[in-house]
């Protein structure tokens, strides 16, 4: 699934009325940039909105000023808003919810591993404004491919396990993936079927929630010698320019760890354990990385 297939283009009613006598014209709602969900009790947010005529025949756009009608107070079952302009008008759909949901992908980065009250969702939860919920979807040990990691088999990948269906079930309004860094421990078995496996995960949980946003997080760096032998160049050199690669070609936001990490010349010792971990977040790390997902997800018209 491309970029483009993430974003809805256009809404479009058509009308018989015409503009003159030449040329009828239909009316277009262009919602590419737009708010789709709202929260229940708000009140409908038209920003990035545009209403314009179409020309039937030259296919020529020109911009009108449009109200909004039913669109204060928003209710639970209110599934959409009127937009007029004059004698114009169409139903636009909208989503009215009681909260907005952000679920964190992952592996042990994302679950904390041995200390899940220090993860990063963890801190996320406290960094959300009001009508925003966190959800942990990380599993200690995970991968994409299934290689790597606590398992050395592909039924046992991400997609594969309850935790797939558990975020599902959360219906996520945002959802940040980190996923690659066990996939690096056996890069060769992984490498085959990483890329194609990856997209699996993204299409499926597109075709599932069209209108949710993403941030692919590329996983940061680790020290070697650790005692879960990832290796760091593989994820350097092979796991981090594929996740790029995705960002770019969805369209997602990207929140670069390593290039943010490696920044600092301490992160070493600030950001991951000690004692021959060499790879899991400290404190400051997951509080850090919380932040960073948080500048992103609360930027996004939902």
């Amino acid at each position: 699934m491309k970029k483009l297939t993430l974003l809805s283009v256009a809404l479009f009613a058509v009308l018989s009325t015409g503009c003159n006598q030449n040329e009828e014209y239909d009316f277009y709602i262009d919602d590419s940039d737009a708010w789709h969900t709202f929260i229940e009790g708000d009140n409908f947010n038209s920003d990035g909105l545009g209403a314009y005529l179409k020309g039937a025949k030259s296919g020529k756009l020109k911009p009108v000023e449009f109200e909004v009608e039913n669109g204060e107070n928003l209710t639970a079952d209110q599934t959409s808003v009127t937009i007029k302009y004059g004698e114009y008008s169409a139903e636009y759909p909208i989503t009215v919810k009681k909260e907005y949901h952000i679920a964190c992908v992952g592996d042990s980065l994302t679950a904390g591993h041995m200390w899940a009250h220090e993860s990063y969702p963890t801190y996320l939860s406290g960094n959300v404004s009001e009508h925003y919920k966190v959800g942990n979807y990380g599993v200690n040990g995970i991968s994409i491919t299934g290689y790597g990691g606590s398992w050395k088999d592909p039924e046992k990948r991400y997609i594969k396990q309850d935790v797939y269906k558990n975020c599902i079930n959360y219906e996520p309004d945002v959802f940040a993936i980190m996923l690659g860094t066990n996939d690096a421990t056996e890069w060769s078995k992984a490498e085959p079927t990483f890329l194609s496996e990856y997209k699996i995960l993204l299409d499926s949980f597109i075709e599932q929630f069209p209108r949710a946003k993403f941030i692919m997080m590329v996983s940061p760096p680790v020290v070697y010698p650790n005692q879960f032998d990832i290796p760091n160049e593989e994820i350097k050199n092979y796991v981090n320019p594929i996740q790029r690669e995705l960002a770019e070609e969805y369209g997602f936001a990207t929140l670069d760890l390593r290039e943010e990490f490696e920044a600092n010349p301490n992160y070493a010792t600030e950001y991951l354990r000690p004692n021959n971990d060499n790879v899991h977040f400290t404190k400051a790390a997951a509080q850090y990385v919380a932040g960073r997902v948080w500048d992103i997800a609360k930027e996004f018209k939902l």
